[in-house]
């Protein structure tokens, strides 16, 4: 019987140009990114290089969200089904009631209710943009921005700044703070005035990484006639390396 199209020798070579490619090119973003953060100092090269803003795959964890006077408690565990992974634990500082965690669940499923993610990914970062602000024998304060590509005149990334805060024991990203540079739209009838958002992180431990401490942010703004600010607190606690 003949060969099928896809196991064909010339589709083979295809797939395996397309591979080297895909290859040289993460190998060329790897060393762009290298190159960026050579004129950084030697602690900030290294904190970067573990820096992840988000909280990594493969751990679970306790969350309690306060929105302005409300809040919730939550516990993440990736080891359980992916329909069972987060479970409502308390609201308005009591026990859920069951026509509330019906209602969460729902939620969890539709991907209406989601866990807070950082706006960016280390590889949005300009490294080469980044300038020293501030430095002791501690610690130093690194003011920069994002990459282009990332950062395109209709994304939100292009209107802020970042300025990274590194601790020079361990060393490791010790705060990230980003600002809205200037007041902007993003879509018709909100008006951004200001933004703040300031992610705080735990330092390395010998059993784990860097991991997300609190993040606190400060909004204010317009929704159609409407002022609005809103002042959110996000806790990380209880860690648990998930098997």
């Amino acid at each position: 019987m003949a060969s099928s199209t896809g196991s064909s020798p010339a589709c083979r070579r295809r797939s395996s140009d397309r591979c080297r490619r895909a290859l040289a090119g993460l190998l060329f973003a790897g060393l762009a990114l290298g190159a960026a953060a050579a004129g950084l100092p030697e602690y900030a090269r290294q904190a970067l290089a573990h820096f992840s803003p988000d909280v990594p795959a493969g751990w679970a964890y306790t969350l309690t969200t306060v929105r302005n006077e409300a809040g919730i408690r939550e516990r993440f565990d990736p080891a359980r089904p992916p329909a069972a992974r987060w479970t409502l634990e308390q609201t308005e500082g009591r026990a859920p009631k069951p026509r509330e965690l019906e209602q969460y669940g729902r939620a969890r499923l539709a991907g209406t209710a989601t866990a807070p993610q950082a706006t960016f990914q280390k590889s949005d970062l300009d490294l080469g943009s980044f300038t020293l602000v501030r430095e002791d024998a501690a610690r130093g304060e690194f003011l920069g921005e994002f990459r282009a590509e990332a950062a395109g005149p209709d994304k939100m990334l292009g209107h802020l700044s970042v300025r990274l805060i590194v601790d020079r024991t361990g060393p490791h990203v010790e705060a990230c703070v980003l600002e809205l540079k200037a007041p902007y739209s993003p879509v018709l009838g909100v008006r951004m005035r200001s933004l703040v958002v300031r992610t705080d992180y735990l330092p390395p431990a010998e059993d784990r990484p860097s991991l997300p401490r609190e993040t606190n942010s400060r909004f204010v703004g317009r929704i159609f006639f409407f002022g609005v600010e809103e002042n959110l607190r996000v806790t990380y606690a209880d860690y648990r390396r998930s098997p």
